[in-house]
């Protein structure tokens, strides 16, 4: 008489249990898919950002290089004076 309760018990909750694990896998698969995305947007807005500074710091090398170039020309026209006659 127990083991028939205990049997039919499992009959019907074995529905429940199995459709709790198909709602968990799905549940699962959608929170794994959107923190999928979520890393996508970080990292797409990241290399964004480093394009920006990558930009900013080309622009900051080609000034630097220029007043190096000035600095250069003062220098070799300040130790090589040339006089006119």
């Amino acid at each position: 008489m127990e083991s028939e309760r205990n049997e039919a018990l499992r009959t019907r909750m074995k529905p429940n249990v199995s459709e709790l694990l198909g709602s968990r896998e799905t549940m699962f698969k959608e929170l794994s898919n959107e923190f999928e995305q979520w890393l996508i947007l970080i990292h797409r807005e990241q290399m964004k950002k480093w394009q920006e500074e990558i930009k900013e710091l080309r622009l900051v090398d080609a000034s630097n290089e220029e007043a190096s170039a000035l600095l250069n020309n003062a220098r070799f026209l300040l130790q090589n004076p040339i006089f006119d006659s």
